[in-house]
């Protein structure tokens, strides 16, 4: 994942772009025992090598397709490769470098609208679109529940699968382990990264660079947190498109305290974490 690949978007669905991709017969129930005896560190999403997310992305669209043909509705499963490039696009802006990203959008939560109404790839969303009224809403309530936001796409992406609903929420539970859905998991790879001495000590000068620039965090997920929080307080759930009057403003507030944070953060990672963190990855997953 990318450094910004952690931060929670809300109101933010993807357009994907193209649509298959079929079942696995493995179950992410067994992942950490295969993987326990792979010499690989799991790298990706929940600590899971690449072919373990391309299986689990596979099998959970099966599930939700066949969840939803049982609510009487047409669900294409969305194939690993659009899938993944879907959760990469989640914090980046066609043309644009990780520094422009961030001077423009900081860290994508409060600052990026949605990218459309409906994302469930090119085929699902036609299928969508030819429904009635009543029925989109049905559609979209027997994918996702009550929180339309949380797509697997989205939360795979953030490893956090504490807002699903539907059929969604269905096949995660059979795909992904108890540990996996927890709120409060923490990839094991993240963590051997985190508790490295070396990525200690840079984070502590990346803290203390914070503080110089006038903002108190003892980490970056801390900081990315905070405005995620601040946003949730304001919108109580609702599209930030539809706040007006005071609320409005203080969400041009919040959009203009994230962007400050996010370029000190940006900032003080490259001059004091970026080049620990890489080479503590390569050490640790063995991976040149």
């Amino acid at each position: 994942m990318t450094r910004l690949g952690a931060v929670v978007i809300i109101g933010a669905t993807i357009f994907l772009i193209a649509c298959g991709g079929g079942a696995s017969s493995d179950s992410g129930q067994s992942q950490q025992s295969k993987s326990s005896g792979d010499r690989q560190v799991g790298v990706e999403e929940f600590g899971m090598t690449d072919e373990q997310l391309v299986t689990s992305i596979e099998r959970a669209e099966s599930l939700i397709a066949s969840c939803m043909a049982e609510a009487g509705f047409d669900y294409v499963p969305i194939d690993p490769v659009t899938f993944r490039g879907a959760m990469d696009a989640l914090t980046s802006a066609p043309g644009l470098t990780d520094a422009e990203f961030v001077a423009q959008y900081g860290y994508g939560i409060s600052t990026l609208p949605p990218t459309q109404a409906f994302g469930a790839g090119e085929e699902n969303t036609r299928n969508y679109e030819q429904l009635s009224p009543p029925d989109q809403v049905a559609y979209k309530r027997n994918l996702w529940g009550d929180n339309v936001e949380a797509t697997f796409v989205i939360m795979l992406e953030n490893e956090d699968f504490s807002g699903a609903g539907g059929c969604t929420k269905k096949a995660i539970d059979q795909v992904f382990t108890d540990e996996q859905r927890k709120a409060n998991y923490l990839n094991p790879f993240d963590a051997q990264v985190q508790q490295d001495s070396r990525m200690v000590d840079a984070l502590k000068k990346w803290s203390g660079c914070m503080r110089e620039a006038g903002y108190d965090y003892e980490s970056p997920d801390d900081a990315e947190r905070e405005v995620t929080d601040r946003l949730n307080a304001l919108t109580k759930g609702a599209d930030p498109r539809t706040l007006i009057g005071s609320d409005k403003d203080k969400l041009t507030q919040l959009q203009g305290l994230e962007r400050a944070v996010a370029q000190a953060d940006h900032d003080c990672f490259e001059k004091f974490v970026t080049d620990v963190e890489q080479q503590v990855e390569r050490d640790i997953s063995g991976r040149n």
